[in-house]
């Protein structure tokens, strides 16, 4: 019995694997009547809203590889993001003159409107402990709504950091810097295809972005830039309307902080926002296998119990297909994976 019991896990894992593989991979080819598949010999083809050079997109003045936000955009954090093998991000958010993001009651996406774009840039400082010595950046992500529809765009840095350029393909990049210890770190840090960005994106086949929720943008960020709360900020400049005080909309815990968030908060936060865009009805993983991430889910509906030994097991892993998430990561978020270890045991 007992070995039939170990060969009836076996086979089930495998088949699991082997159907998330499938799915993951089938994503990847998926069409997008938006962009246009292309050899690698062959010059890309722009969607008209983006241009071929990141310096013609207006979203920084001077400098490029200053990173000086351009008029009317507005830096803003998360207060828990997405692990991008120890990667620092800089975030904007433009909106058409005249307009402003919606509450639509909830602490879920704001309603934004046409026409916003959304950066996201990629860096590491050359060493952690003296940012004055520089930075090394590698992409420049860029989400745009078009009539009512999201367009995602990427441009990757050269290597004068003097410019960044369009392209649909992905690549890998070898990272060397200095972290906070003093220690060199080397990390072969992966740029995603058109395909992958929207395989993490893709909710019901519709691209949304996946970080700015109000909840998760509802704390001080401390950042030099915005010195209170980051949706009070929004409201009193007139970029978000609907609420008059952000004390209604729901936190997401910041995973790092262990005195202000408990465990299953911490726990719950890190999880549904480095893992709910695809476990979830309408992601890129079928509901069928019973998990939904989302922190808005009751935890009893989410899966995260019955499958606590296989999630401990693929956030430790780097075996491509098994480890989790798939993509945006070459190594293991150690510091994370203690948080959710002890999470995982305290839901037992």
């Amino acid at each position: 019995m007992y070995f039939r019991r170990i060969f009836i896990k076996m086979k089930r894992f495998y088949l699991y694997t082997l159907l998330v593989t499938t799915l993951i991979l089938g994503s990847c080819n998926s069409d997008d009547n938006d962009y246009v598949a292309v050899d690698d010999d062959d010059p890309i083809v722009l969607p008209l809203i983006f241009e071929n050079l990141l310096s013609e997109m207006s979203v920084f003045t001077g400098p490029l590889e200053s990173l000086t936000p351009a008029e009317g955009l507005h830096l803003f954090d998360l207060n828990t993001g997405l692990f991008t093998d120890y990667a620092r991000k800089q975030r904007l958010l433009r909106l058409p003159e005249g307009t402003a993001m919606q509450y639509n009651n909830s602490d879920l996406l704001p309603t934004f409107p046409d026409n916003t774009l959304i950066s996201k840039t990629f860096y590491y400082y050359i060493d952690d402990r003296d940012p004055s010595l520089g930075k090394k950046i590698i992409e420049t992500r860029i989400i745009i709504k078009v009539e009512g529809e999201w367009k995602l765009g990427n441009y990757i840095w050269n290597e004068a950091q003097t410019e960044a350029t369009y392209t649909n393909f992905g690549s890998i990049v070898p990272i060397s810097y200095i972290d906070i210890e003093g220690d060199t770190q080397n990390i072969d840090y992966g740029i995603p295809s058109q395909e992958n960005c929207i395989t993490c994106h893709n909710i019901n086949k519709v691209i949304w972005p996946i970080g700015p929720k109000l909840r998760n943008m509802n704390f001080n960020p401390q950042n030099g830039t915005i010195n209170q709360n980051q949706l009070e900020y929004f409201i009193n400049n007139g970029l978000l309307e609907g609420i008059s005080n952000p004390s209604s909309i729901g936190i997401l815990a910041d995973w790092t902080d262990e005195t202000a968030f408990d465990i299953f908060e911490r726990g719950r936060a890190y999880i549904d926002i480095n893992c709910a865009h695809c476990h979830r009805p309408g992601g890129i993983v079928p509901s069928g296998f019973l998990l939904d991430f989302r922190l808005e889910t009751p935890f009893k509906d989410t899966g995260i119990r019955e499958h606590r030994g296989q999630i401990e097991d693929r956030i430790q892993s780097n075996v491509p297909v098994y480890m989790m998430p798939q993509l945006g990561r070459s190594i293991v978020h150690q510091e994370a994976v203690d948080m959710l270890l002890i999470y995982l045991e305290a839901i037992e």
